[in-house]
């Protein structure tokens, strides 16, 4: 008796050996787009990626190349903070918890003098009088 193949499994297997192809072709067009070579596998691409991205973003935040994600985080952390103190007004150095309390006060502030008591039968003022920038940046 001769056994005969099922059309139907040369069918799945012609599939599967196009997807393995496609898999294959994705694999090496990655690999050329992160420089390492065609035959490379998916964890060295993956590593490849991420020191690439990792070396560009310590350029970014003005760290050494070789810096980690912790020290690229702490760089953009403290620029960041520097930036928010020197625009609200507070020293450069100033901590979350004085940038906080100094925003608080500008607030504050800015509310009484929209909506503060005034002395009995004073009216409030028209919305004109009302300061344009409650952080004083004009």
């Amino acid at each position: 008796m001769s056994e005969t193949r099922n059309p139907q499994d040369k069918s799945s297997q012609e599939w599967r050996d196009l997807f393995h192809q496609i898999g294959d072709q994705i694999r090496r067009e990655a690999a050329r787009a992160v420089g390492v070579g065609e035959d490379a596998d998916w964890p060295t691409i993956g590593k490849t990626t991420d020191d690439k991205a990792r070396r560009a973003a310590a350029d970014l935040a003005g760290a050494d190349e070789g810096a980690g994600w912790e020290e690229i985080g702490r760089r953009i952390e403290g620029s960041t903070r520097s930036q928010i103190a020197q625009v609200v007004g507070t020293d450069e150095d100033a901590d979350w918890d004085s940038i906080g309390q100094t925003i608080g006060a500008r607030i504050e502030g800015f509310l009484k003098e929209l909506f503060g008591a005034r002395p009995k039968g004073e009216p409030a003022p028209p919305p004109d009088d009302a300061p344009d920038e409650p952080f004083g940046l004009d």
